[in-house]
Formats: structure tokens, C-alpha cells, sequence
């Protein structure tokens, strides 16, 4: 039956291929922790299973999709982005890339004395939000997966427990702005393809990407364009920026040999200080230590 199909299974068969990292789920009380790196995919159905996700795309594709029980979702997944999915829900992905991407599946049996399960019942699908704690949580939970020699049950559980806490928090949070938001003035303005603003930015990261200039590229207002951007990506335009500079600092740090200064000047940071200061604080840790740790890795 759906309701006992646990998600890396669902996953498992919708993707076609196992997961590059998975804990063993038993030994962490029913806790399951997986990383995936798809490769090209146009997409893939998601059966629904009975476990409580949260997924944090982490590389790969910037324009994934997702449509829960049918109904396609109006935004845009990218790299640094959470998704959150309770248990029973179909999902219907379309992504056009490869992908790669951490999950967190916590049984039905765990989660409903912290949400209930009318909360579970009535709740729909998150996609593509940013919070930084749920990301530090996740890496917390893929770390110890990763080390075996760290693993511990209740310092796990306790983790767990707090995301959970604090995703409760953070949907009742997101429930009351979107009810106190006030109806816009005027009438709708033109929408834009947000595609080939994408495609710009990711191909200008050296350049300084205002709001203005943009705004100016898609044919709208400052106001429109911030918030249309954020409708369709989850997140403002500049923070959309800084976190494309990051992943894509990831990728130079683990894939050349360019120092820290010409990273960051080719990446458009002020300067060396100021790269090391942004990447530590969306990464968790200084770009030295992560090139050293991700060059270390394949030995290890």
C-alpha cells in the first residue's frame, strides 16, 4: 500500500538509480538521510509514500518545477532552496537538467506528535523556500551520515526533533504574512520570462547585477520585477545573486586550482575578505576549509 512506502524507495524507483549517500535508517530509529546527484532528467513522478521530506537542492538545475497532486506550483527551485513535503502527497517534478540534492525522510510515527495529524492532513507542500536553519540542520544530519564515527541516536533524534519545531514554527510564520499581505494598487502588469534573466545572471556573476539594470533587462519596474522574481524563485533578486556566486565558488573551489582572490574577483565580490565573509555565512565554513575538506573527501 502507498501509505507504508517509505520515501528513498519512492525515490529510488521514480529516478531509476539509489542514492550516492544513504545512512542506515534503521540503526537512526527509522531515520532516513540521502544525498542524490541525478543526472539529465526532464523529470519524474514521486509516488506518495508515508514519511515527512525535507530536501535541499543543493547543485544542478535552476529551474526545477513541481506540481503536488496534479496542480503545478508557481515557482522555481534553485540551488540553496528547501522543499518540504508531508506524507501522502504526490509529486510531479520537472526539471530539465541534472540535479543533485539531500533529503531527510522522518516516519509519519515521528512527526505526528510534534504537528498532529489533522496539521499533517491539511498541510500542503513548501517548495522552494530559503531558511537557514533547516539547511544547517540538514547539513548537521548529512554530516553525521557521512562520518560514521559520529554517529549518535539521541544527538540525531534531537536535531530531528528540533527541525521539526522549528518548520512548525516557520509555516505558521509564512501562514500569517501571506494573510496580512494587502492587495497591490493598480492593475496586473505585464509578466516576464524569467528564464533568460536567469540565464543573464548566471552568466554575468563578475558583473554587479543591481536591481535597476535587471529590472531595465526584463522590461519592468523596480517593485514589479523584485516581485515577480521573488513569486517565481522564492527569494529577492540580490539574495538570488549572492547564492549563484556561492554555489558557483563551490564548483571553482572544488574543480581548479584559482586562488581565493581571483575567485573572488572573478565572481564579483568587493574583495578576498568579502568573499570569505558571504561564503562562510551561507556555507558554514571559510572557502580554505571547504576546498580542503572537499579535496580530502575522495581519499577519505
Amino acid at each position: 500500500m502507498a501509505e507504508t512506502l517509505r520515501a528513498i524507495d519512492a525515490f529510488s524507483q521514480a529516478v531509476q538509480c539509489p542514492p550516492v549517500l544513504a545512512n542506515d535508517a534503521a540503526g537512526w530509529g527509522g531515520i532516513a538521510v540521502c544525498e542524490w546527484d541525478l543526472p539529465w532528467l526532464d523529470g519524474f513522478e514521486l509516488a506518495e509514500n508515508d514519511d515527512f521530506i525535507i530536501a535541499y537542492h543543493s547543485a544542478g538545475s535552476r529551474s526545477v518545477r513541481a506540481a503536488c497532486d496534479g496542480a503545478w506550483i508557481d515557482k522555481y527551485s534553485i540551488p540553496g532552496l528547501i522543499s518540504v513535503i508531508p506524507p501522502g502527497r504526490r509529486i510531479d517534478y520537472r526539471i530539465q537538467g541534472a540535479v543533485c540534492f539531500s533529503s531527510v525522510h522522518i516516519p509519519r510515527r515521528m512527526v505526528s506528535p510534534v504537528w498532529g495529524e489533522q496539521g499533517l492532513a491539511q498541510r500542503g507542500i513548501r517548495f522552494a523556500f530559503q531558511d537557514a536553519y533547516t539547511q544547517a540542520c540538514m547539513t548537521t544530519l548529512v554530516d553525521e551520515a557521512r562520518t560514521p564515527r559520529h554517529r549518535s541516536l539521541p544527538y540525531v533524534q534531537a536535531v530531528t526533533r528540533a527541525l521539526l519545531l522549528h518548520l512548525v514554527r516557520n509555516f505558521e510564520s509564512q501562514d500569517s504574512a501571506l494573510a496580512a499581505l494587502p492587495a497591490l494598487p493598480g492593475g496586473p502588469e505585464r509578466r516576464f520570462d524569467i528564464g533568460p534573466i536567469l540565464d543573464f545572471i548566471d552568466s554575468h556573476l563578475a558583473w554587479s547585477l543591481n536591481l535597476d539594470d535587471l529590472a531595465d533587462r526584463a522590461g519592468a519596474s523596480r517593485a514589479h520585477f523584485a516581485r515577480q522574481f521573488r513569486d517565481a524563485v522564492g527569494i529577492a533578486p540580490h539574495r538570488y545573486v549572492t547564492l549563484r556566486r556561492v554555489e558557483r565558488a563551490k564548483e571553482l573551489l572544488t574543480q581548479s586550482t584559482l586562488g581565493l582572490a581571483e575567485i573572488a574577483h572573478d565572481l564579483g565580490f568587493s574583495s578576498q575578505s568579502h568573499f570569505t565573509q558571504v561564503f562562510h555565512a551561507l556555507a558554514g565554513k571559510t572557502p580554505k576549509l571547504y576546498r580542503q575538506q572537499r579535496s580530502a573527501a575522495p581519499a577519505a
